[in-house]
């Protein structure tokens, strides 16, 4: 009974607060009348793009030539077969395009500060681990760092939080912040040209010396994948200073015009 009376006090106050300070989903405006996501409606929420088998075993991207045949086997795309095995990130996961309400959902919480959407999505993300990764092969969870500067102007690192939240689902990794950047660089986003965005942050990340160095099998930790060169950059460095592997793990992936959606 006082359990009862305690969920009924629950909706009564959501109620109050929701006629004093009504909220709206940022996607359709339909007034939300729960507390569970704050910025989107349950339906908006579950219809964004997410990217389903099958899709490239490298770089996550969904493979257009494959809709509709029936395949559901993930296999690299032609893309990553041209490039050959010369690359520091072994396979990219990418939860959902980069489009629609995940785009929203990415800038909500990384420019404007809406750190609570961290908790809904790493549940995403965390359901596509157990989907499709092999959760008990990672050794150490690790976020893409901030420059000081930037994580003091924002109040937090968006892929740190990220990775706190996901870190249950792989039982044999913890949370590891082993990486820092060593110099302040433009925000990826503002940059067009390819080749400014790889000079950008071309030799922007180093291994902290404080902590143990990475080791093993590494599960990368970003917001949004685009270009990759941050995540490979990252990769790179990992490697370099030990780590066996790096994989990278993201709520968000961009996808080029012409890919299949869900």
């Amino acid at each position: 009974m006082r359990l009862l009376r305690g969920e009924r006090w629950t909706e009564w106050a959501l109620a109050a607060k929701n006629l004093v300070f009504p909220i709206f989903c940022q996607e359709c405006r339909r007034r939300l009348l729960t507390d569970d996501n704050g910025y989107f409606c349950a339906t908006c929420w579950e219809l964004m793009p997410r990217i389903e088998r099958p899709f490239c075993t490298v770089c996550g991207r969904p493979h257009r030539a494959a809709v509709g045949l029936g395949t559901r086997s993930n296999f690299p795309c032609g893309r990553c077969i041209a490039a050959g095995r010369d690359r520091p990130v072994r396979r990219t996961y990418g939860v959902a395009r980069y489009d629609g309400v995940m785009e929203k959902a990415i800038k909500l919480f990384k420019f404007h500060g809406k750190k609570r959407l961290a908790t809904p999505l790493a549940e995403l993300m965390a359901a596509f681990a157990e989907q499709e990764l092999e959760c008990d092969r990672y050794d150490m969870v690790v976020p893409v760092p901030l420059h000081p500067v930037r994580e003091r102007e924002r109040g937090f690192n968006q892929a740190r939080l990220l990775a706190a939240e996901v870190a249950a689902v792989f039982p044999n990794a913890a949370v590891a912040a082993v990486l820092r950047r060593i110099r302040p660089t433009r925000t990826q986003s503002t940059l067009r040209d390819p080749r400014e965005r790889r000079r950008n942050i071309e030799g922007a990340f180093a291994v902290d010396t404080g902590v143990a160095p990475p080791k093993g099998h590494v599960l990368l930790i970003d917001d949004v994948v685009t270009t990759g060169f941050t995540v490979g950059e990252n990769a790179s460095v990992l490697l370099n200073a030990g780590a066996a592997s790096v994989d990278v793990l993201a709520p968000a992936l961009a996808v080029l015009r012409g890919e299949p959606r869900r």
